[in-house]
């Protein structure tokens, strides 16, 4: 009796037991930076950032992280909606070493202050925005969060000036103190981008983000994802798309996001 009955369905060229290589997460952006420099990766309200480019930015945050004093078993937060902050953020921070916490824009203030403490968040990255900015303000001073690394959507746009004024408008924007509580995003990646980099070990054991369930049966509990487990399934979507003829052609694929990146 076959006992995999579903491999008759499998595309031709699928394996079931395709080795699957593994890797430092932040690699998985390098090896697209060095084989797609001038691809883009990112098109954001208009506004085109390559392969170079992100790589470039996440070495500049991982730079400006360590500054700050991000390094192995320091957390960093995420709390931002779908802007190339995320992406920039989330490599800068593996880069520099630490471990990434994925915070949802819809949490209540209750459920952030469970994930600051519980994940031992101590930097967290967040926007200038009403909607989000408050709300993690509130925490500063109240847990253990230290320090609000702040950008703003206009920045990335290809119109920051038009941007900011019809945000403006619409009274999306919040005031933001100057001092030491607060870096401002654009401050993070003023520099050369040299950053230490730390060896990660065992990638099977080494933790690269804590992401949180939805706390459905009770307080949002954080699950452990490891290098091995983000770099295996990225290699697992590669390995489903060399049917014969290929699905995607590498290079040229396209992929509109849909699901916030906090979920994935």
């Amino acid at each position: 009796m076959d006992q995999h009955p579903w491999i008759k369905s499998y595309p031709a060229g699928v394996r079931w037991d395709a080795e699957l290589a593994t890797m430092p997460v932040p690699q998985i952006l390098e090896q697209s930076a060095a084989e797609w420099p001038d691809k883009s990766a990112i098109d954001f309200m208009g506004k085109k950032l390559t392969y170079r480019e992100l790589d470039d930015l996440a070495s500049r945050a991982a730079n400006g992280f360590q500054q700050l004093g991000v390094g192995p078993g320091t957390h960093v937060g995420i709390y931002l909606p779908n802007t190339p902050h995320y992406p920039i953020t989330f490599f800068g921070v593996l880069k520099a070493g630490g471990t990434v916490v994925n915070y949802s824009p819809l949490d209540a203030e209750k459920v952030l202050e469970h994930k600051v403490e519980d994940s031992e968040t101590d930097i967290l990255v967040t926007l200038d925005m009403s909607a989000l900015y408050p709300q993690i303000a509130s925490l500063l001073g109240k847990t253990r969060l230290k320090k609000l690394v702040v950008g703003n959507l206009p920045e990335m746009t290809p119109a920051p000036d038009a941007v900011r004024a019809q945000l403006a408008a619409a009274k999306q924007l919040a005031d933001v103190p100057a001092d030491d509580k607060h870096v401002a995003f654009r401050d993070l990646v003023a520099n050369g981008g040299r950053y230490q980099r730390h060896p990660i070990g065992d990638l099977r054991e080494a933790i690269a983000v804590l992401q949180y369930t939805g706390g459905t049966t009770g307080l949002p509990k954080g699950a452990m994802l490891t290098h091995t487990n983000l770099s295996a399934a990225t290699s697992q979507y590669l390995e489903t798309t060399r049917t014969d003829p290929p699905i995607l052609e590498l290079g040229k694929e396209r992929l509109l996001a849909v699901l916030p990146p906090f979920h994935i």
